[in-house]
């Protein structure tokens, strides 16, 4: 899994969401650095989100490596409702504690429906196919929860979890299967990558 590139409003700390923001120029560069990085890849597949910095990402990337890109909209990032657009820096904690309470008062998606969406596509993918997929950071953190219990999701567990993992543009997160657990490459922008066996 690895997150778009960069965006105007990542410079500018804003909470993306939803919000169908491109690519900038550094963006789109990150996105051909890194395509040049996995070519010597076995990728047989690109699955984006269909959000538009995932997409361009995913098509610059698919360009470069002559594959065919696939969209699912469970790939999406989360939906922060009225926390979208706002500057990160700018959030009082009392709002955050208040948005992790309860999200719906703030129009945002449930916790439990993104946790469903990101499991439910974890679940179906071929771990036998190199496959190369393209979303966004709260979807990555979703993920790591999902591998820890995919039995119940915790809210805490995943602010902690957005609090610690500094996910990168271009940053990789790996899942060898569902059962063997995953590795996040840190700082990928981050082409620490493992050579696949």
């Amino acid at each position: 899994m690895v997150r778009h590139g960069q965006t105007d409003w990542n410079l500018e700390h804003k909470i993306q969401g939803t919000y169908d923001i491109g690519l900038n120029a550094a963006g789109r560069a990150q996105v051909a650095l890194t395509a040049e990085k996995l070519k010597r890849f076995n990728l047989g597949k690109i699955v984006s989100s269909d959000l538009r910095r995932a997409v361009q990402t995913a098509e610059i990337m698919g360009n470069m490596l002559n594959i065919t890109v696939e969209y699912d909209a469970r790939l999406r990032e989360y939906n922060f409702g009225q926390l979208t657009g706002l500057h990160k820096m700018a959030i009082d904690p009392t709002l955050v504690g208040m948005f992790f309470a309860n999200p719906q008062k703030f129009d945002a998606e449930r916790f439990g429906d993104a946790f469903a969406r990101v499991g439910e596509f974890l679940e179906s993918t071929d771990y036998d196919k190199n496959t190369l997929v393209v979303t966004h950071g709260g979807v990555i953190n979703f993920a790591m929860c999902y591998m820890e219990d995919k039995n119940k999701f915790d809210p805490q567990s995943y602010l902690q979890k957005c609090l610690a993992n500094k996910v990168d543009n271009m940053a990789i997160l790996r899942i060898k299967n569902l059962e063997s657990g995953l590795a996040i490459l840190k700082n990928t922008r981050f082409f620490k990558l493992q050579k696949s066996k």
